[in-house]
């Protein structure tokens, strides 16, 4: 009997599960999207957009391979269990992130500039806007970002041959490439939740979260919005003649009585029933019953 032999390479550990790798895939693919959605709507860039390339599993050598020693690593962590996880980004997207920030449109020449103390606070800023929304597993309470590194050389480090998962982002401008980021989960770090890397808990977990975003979102847009609140005391026909005799004191006699519940309508739609009254010292109604739409 024939049987298939697969090389089992010790530098690479394959210590992640396929389920794992899923689960950090949608994951990424929630990251990408928050960030999206904050370039569009809150900074009004739509040609800025983010998608993931690939999930894989190596060693943290190959990692530090990957990127430039540039690069701005934002340690992070999800407590109480889980800390050290890297968030590696391209110093384009860096200094992209800082200029749409900063008002600007994200082009600009200088890649070479040396970033600053308030470029680190921005990308603080910007990371724990992008980070802080994400799933959070069971028995961890939040997500945190822990520190900012401006460069390769002063983050945290791993032993070269630990195992890491590492989810490939990049950032496009139209159609030009700006740069790539990655997520890095040393294996150390993420043993504790490993259990609760499934993605069946993952979805079951995010329609719960995900009708309270979506009520939370709603509300967060309508509430402040005006509207027209027209209580109908009641109705009358008249002639046309008889609208143009009309004249100050006239009495036009309604279809409904004084004991009678009148009704309000809201935006044009028929929403309550409701008696007239005083508020202080102004009229008012005093809602007694909803309208459903049978009625």
């Amino acid at each position: 009997m024939v049987q298939d032999i697969k090389k089992y390479d010790f530098k690479k550990p394959q210590r992640y599960s396929s389920d794992n790798m899923r689960f950090v895939s949608v994951i990424a693919e929630e990251f990408c999207k928050n960030i999206n959605i904050f370039m569009n709507y809150e900074l009004k860039q739509k040609d800025i957009v983010c998608k993931v390339e690939k999930i894989e599993q190596t060693n943290y050598e190959e990692f530090t391979n990957m990127v430039t020693s540039d690069s701005v690593i934002v340690e992070h962590a999800i407590q109480p269990l889980v800390s050290g996880l890297i968030y590696q980004i391209d110093k384009g997207i860096a200094l992209t992130f800082i200029d749409c920030m900063l008002g600007g449109d994200g082009k600009f020449d200088d890649y070479t500039r040396e970033l600053t103390e308030i470029d680190k606070q921005l990308i603080h800023h910007a990371s724990e806007n992008f980070l802080t929304k994400l799933h959070v597993v069971e028995g961890c309470e939040y997500r945190e970002v822990l520190e900012v590194h401006l460069n390769l050389g002063s983050s945290k480090k791993y032993p070269v041959s630990e195992s890491v998962l590492i989810a490939h982002m990049k950032m496009m401008h139209d159609d030009k490439e700006v740069g790539k980021m990655r997520f890095c989960k040393p294996y150390s770090c993420m043993e504790p939740i490993l259990p609760q890397l499934e993605t069946k808990k993952l979805f079951k977990s995010k329609n719960i979260d995900y009708d309270f975003e979506f009520t939370n979102a709603i509300y967060n847009n309508v509430y402040a919005a005006s509207t027209d609140i027209v209580a109908i005391l009641g109705k009358a026909e008249i002639k046309v003649q008889e609208l143009l005799d009309l004249n100050v004191g006239d009495v036009i006699k309604l279809d409904s009585k004084i004991e009678e519940e009148i009704e309000l309508y809201i935006a044009g739609s028929k929403s309550f029933k409701c008696k007239p009254g005083l508020i202080e010292n102004k009229r008012g109604v005093v809602i007694v019953d909803s309208i459903g739409k049978e009625e």
